[in-house]
């Protein structure tokens, strides 16, 4: 996608985020505030695509502030501006705010597809606020998976069929790109920038769980890593 036409189009073509889905918006603001205050919060989003309307809730909420973080401008700046989130673009690895200037920062099915996470883990440390929390959630599954015709379930984690090299090769340059992080390293990466685990929730695959035996690919991950598709965090900064 380094070619700028192309990356145009395909951002045009391209679903991200929760696609605009003002129902589901509602749902996920339910979610963050299952874990964090929402009123007199200053709150950051990653990832949001094409869809601001969860920050938009939550500033009708009783938010203090709301920003959105992305990749590509999936909005205008007006759009942003009349829903009076500040939007900005960055490049993947330094968020452009100052440190300590959030309470909140959130990020719902993002999180995978960050390029360089261990890097966008330390810069939410260095901008949340001591006893700010993080909360994402983490789509661990094969995102070429969604939207078959025939969906078949035992091809979820069909990702980690390929050797690192194969699959940078294969996805590095796509918008489509999920890093395949598997429970244990989110976990392990958490720790390594200091962050405080709150609240931790798994969705296991059971399809997957009772067909692991014949399932070679997977049988380098612990159980639990080979059957998680789906990891919710809760994560704070320690020193308030």
């Amino acid at each position: 996608m380094g070619i700028k036409p192309v990356a145009r189009l395909a951002r045009g073509l391209h679903s991200t985020g929760l696609s605009g889905d003002a129902g589901l918006a509602r749902q996920v603001l339910r979610f963050y505030s299952r874990f964090v205050p929402i009123e007199g919060q200053d709150i950051l989003e990653i990832g949001p695509g094409q869809t601001l309307e969860v920050l938009e809730h939550a500033m009708a909420a009783g938010a203090k502030s709301c920003s959105a973080v992305d990749i590509e401008a999936y909005v205008s700046p007006d759009q942003a501006k009349r829903k009076q989130i500040a939007y900005r673009i960055y490049d993947g690895m330094i968020l452009p705010f100052e440190a300590g200037c959030f309470d909140v920062v959130c990020s719902y099915t993002a999180f995978e597809h960050l390029r360089y996470p261990a890097v966008t883990l330390r810069e939410c440390f260095r901008i949340l606020r001591p006893g700010g929390r993080l909360v994402a959630l983490i789509d661990l599954c094969d995102h070429s998976h969604y939207g078959r015709a025939e969906p078949d379930p035992l091809r979820v984690f069909d990702c980690l069929r390929y050797s690192e090299r194969l699959w940078n090769l294969m996805r590095w340059n796509r918008s489509s790109y999920v890093n395949r992080l598997r429970k244990s390293e989110w976990l392990t990466l958490f720790n390594e920038v200091r962050f405080l685990l709150r609240n931790e929730e798994s969705q296991v695959n059971e399809e997957i769980g009772r067909a692991l035996p014949a399932l070679s690919y997977l049988h380098k991950y612990s159980h639990d890593d080979a059957v998680t598709a789906v990891l919710t965090v809760c994560l704070e900064k320690p020193g308030k």
